[in-house]
């Protein structure tokens, strides 16, 4: 699902490290942007930052194409991170955008919920940021509670929960979870990457590895009626002690599953226990060594589901012979409909990095994530070079050496297309400042046979 963004102009403050977050969130209306500036960010007291419904409408801004430069810290606080606390008064919404960032070592020992964000009624758009080595006894890195945050272009990286939910726990929660990667999170019951609890999320386009769940659950656990939709994730190498090392699904939760590739996890990969009908579809389900679809019915052969090796290579792409592999994976052109119709036009599954065209393939596929981004010129690189970025709209693109590319297009982050031109030189000078922009943009360049794109920070004027 697509949230549409609207980002109007208006102030931005800077903050450096050593100076309050806190305050300048505080002193910022709706349309402003906080740019939290390179370095170590450390708080005092239960929480750096906690946020109300009185700050929905502010950018809270780091380095969407480098997080790792602009983290903020739980080593010298007691809880969450980031609160999100609107129990009482109205709720946090989409509007409240949180870019950019590396959550550190957050340890939520006061509240013992979401060692990173902790959410209650509350559902910001979460992007473009690495959770990494925070703790919780539920949600090692979020946490969600009544409330349907966004949560995008991510990654989760050795996050650990002392219950349920190694990297997110979801309690009541519709959250939308996309385009990012769950890697080594460890629950120490259920759920080593993510958690519902009577929740129905979206989870698109996700991979997740060596995820650990000392229950059940290595990926995925679905508890008291939560059905999500699961679908284009990749689940390798996930371990569970128990059963459901993928997927568990227990008292009637009933989520659709689909365009996933599911190889090599530890413990049957799927497991149902009292009540549930979950759905199968386009799915290639292979080389679980203790079964595949654990005690569910194997659907292979039936809905486009496949069971065969997907031939994944080089950190989860798929062999394509076109990309110089051995033998195409029988999981390229095997999805139920095109790349443009499950907006992944823009990504890839291959090696070399061509956008996926035609019948859509199945599993995790690349793009979104900062490695590919490039914000500065290298003439070693054959990559889209964008700077100054982030930029007050005024911007210079380089295009790499190799290739053709005569067209420019900007889109904004709910995939309208706002702004096109006719590119004729190598480097082009493009102004933005007369078109209102502020946020965060996607920058395309194409050609006969080729593209590529870019993220640029619009700060304003």
């Amino acid at each position: 699902m697509i949230i549409p963004i609207v980002f109007v102009l208006g102030f931005v403050t800077p903050v450096y490290p050593g100076e309050s977050i806190q305050d300048a969130v505080d002193s910022s209306i709706s349309g402003d942007t906080v740019l939290v500036m390179p370095g170590i960010h450390h708080g005092s007291g239960a929480n750096l930052v906690a946020l109300t419904a009185d700050h929905n409408g502010i950018v809270l801004l780091g380095d969407a194409l480098n997080p790792s430069s602009v983290t903020l810290s739980g080593d010298s606080i007691s809880d969450s991170i980031l609160d999100m606390d609107c129990t009482t008064g109205g709720g946090i919404d989409t509007t409240l955008v949180i870019s950019g960032f590396t959550f550190m070592d957050g340890n939520a020992s006061q509240d013992a919920f979401g060692g990173a964000i902790h959410t209650k009624h509350s559902s910001p758009l979460i992007e473009n940021s690495r959770f990494v080595q925070c703790k919780a006894d539920n949600g090692g890195a979020i946490f969600s509670w009544k409330g349907a945050p966004v949560i995008r272009n991510c990654l989760f990286l050795n996050n650990e929960s002392l219950s349920s939910g190694g990297a997110v726990y979801l309690y009541s929660s519709n959250a939308s979870v996309s385009h990012s990667s769950f890697e080594d999170n460890v629950a120490w019951d259920d759920g080593g990457g993510i958690f519902c609890y009577h929740s129905s999320p979206d989870v698109f386009n996700c991979l997740f590895t060596g995820g650990k769940a000392y229950d059940d659950g290595g990926g995925i656990y679905c508890y008291a009626l939560s059905h999500p939709d699961i679908s284009f994730c990749t689940f390798f190498d996930n371990f569970c002690l128990y059963t459901g090392s993928a997927v568990y699904f227990r008292v009637s939760s009933s989520p659709k599953l689909h365009h996933n590739i599911v190889t090599g996890n530890t413990g049957p990969a799927f497991y149902l226990q009292d009540g549930g009908e979950p759905v199968f579809f386009y799915n290639c389900v292979w080389g679980n060594p203790d079964g595949n679809y654990g005690n569910l019915p194997d659907p292979t052969g039936t809905y486009g589901n496949i069971s065969a090796d997907p031939l994944l290579v080089n950190e989860f792409f798929l062999s394509h012979t076109e990309a110089g592999q051995s033998e195409d994976s029988p999981c390229i052109n095997s999805g139920g409909g095109t790349s443009q119709e499950y907006d992944l036009d823009l990504t890839w599954t291959r090696t070399d990095s061509v956008p996926d065209s035609g019948l859509v393939d199945i599993g995790f596929h690349h793009g979104h994530d900062i490695e590919w981004q490039s914000s500065s010129p290298d003439p070693d690189t054959n990559l889209l070079a964008i700077y100054p970025n982030p930029s007050f709209g005024s911007i210079t693109i380089l295009l790499p050496e190799i290739g053709s590319y005569n067209s420019l297009q900007v889109y904004d982050l709910s995939g309208r297309r706002v702004f096109f031109d006719i590119l004729n030189d190598r480097i082009t000078k493009v102004d933005l400042t007369g078109a209102g922009f502020s946020g965060i943009y996607l920058i395309r360049v194409s050609g006969e046979s080729s593209s590529l794109t870019a993220r640029i920070t619009i700060l304003g004027n």
